[in-house]
């Protein structure tokens, strides 16, 4: 009998068990999340800038 309640928790449960295996992968194949590629962006111009002054 199909049971939606249990197929929830079922898939909660995979995703559980997928989500660190993605942030590995993601991580080793050179994948960066928009939060981080903000900061260094951010840390770059800030560098360019300090050249410039120079």
């Amino acid at each position: 009998m199909f049971n939606p309640l249990k197929m929830a928790g079922d898939m909660k449960g995979m995703e559980k068990m997928l989500k660190p295996a993605l942030e590995k992968f993601m991580q080793e194949s050179g994948f960066v999340k928009e939060s981080e590629l903000k900061k260094l962006e951010k840390r770059v111009a800030e560098l360019e800038a300090k050249i410039k002054n120079i």
